[in-house]
């Protein structure tokens, strides 16, 4: 599996096709706490979606975080 150096650790591409596949379909994602990940509107994220966002979810966390910091 390929991966990207981004903020300081090895992003898999699964992992940041998944995330921009969600921001250009309008889904709003935050982080509340440590390392829940709100997101929404739920209509917009499918079941393999899901699975997708378990699956990354560690890393998931690192790019909302880091495109916080940046914003």
């Amino acid at each position: 599996m390929h991966c990207t150096p981004m903020f300081g650790t090895l992003i898999p591409d699964p992992a940041l096709r998944l995330l921009w596949s969600l921001e250009e379909r309008g889904v709003d994602m935050r982080i509340d706490g440590d390392s829940t990940i709100l997101m929404k509107p739920m209509s917009r994220i499918s079941a393999s979606d899901r699975d997708l966002i378990r699956r990354y979810k560690a890393h998931l966390l690192i790019l909302i975080r880091g495109c916080n910091e940046v914003a």
